[in-house]
């Protein structure tokens, strides 16, 4: 296999076909790259009770809901992918304003009957796991208060 298509079989393994994003993979090992020399802010977010949407609404729906979800887009984003497991989002945010996104992305998920806990980190390191691991520790933080979803 020569160069080109070994390129290509990266770039096709390194995308979430189901969420149609980066796998946490795909972040780490092709977009990451490209685009952690204007990497200003990761946007973390844990969708909201995700058990119970797939209980009440099948797995199909809720991935079609999420799907729909990430497909708004803004030159401020320079990468979106799953990271930790199947409800827990990253998006890399090379400018703009992080709260601004927020309220968009949060306004795109209620579109989509969904909810999720959403956090901000600025770019500190030079690996995204670090950055990431800012943003999942505000919105673990702030599940910790709020407290269980209710029933």
């Amino acid at each position: 296999m020569n160069k080109i298509n070994m390129k290509i079989l990266l770039e096709q393994l390194a995308h979430d076909q189901v969420y149609g994003c980066y796998s946490r993979q795909g972040l780490e090992l092709v977009a990451w790259p490209r685009v952690a020399s204007n990497a200003k802010y990761i946007i973390f977010a844990d969708i909201d009770d995700m058990h119970s949407l797939n209980d009440a609404h099948g797995y199909s729906e809720i991935d079609r809901r999420i799907r729909e979800a990430l497909k708004a887009r803004s030159e401020d984003i320079a990468a979106i992918g799953r990271y930790f497991s199947g409800d827990e989002l990253v998006w890399v945010i090379s400018k703009g304003d992080p709260e601004g996104m927020i309220k968009r992305l949060k306004d795109e998920f209620a579109r989509q009957g969904l909810s999720a806990t959403f956090a901000f980190a600025p770019v500190t390191s030079g690996k995204l796991s670090v950055n990431v691991d800012q943003a999942a520790a505000q919105v673990q933080a702030a599940k910790i208060r709020r407290g269980p979803a209710p029933r």
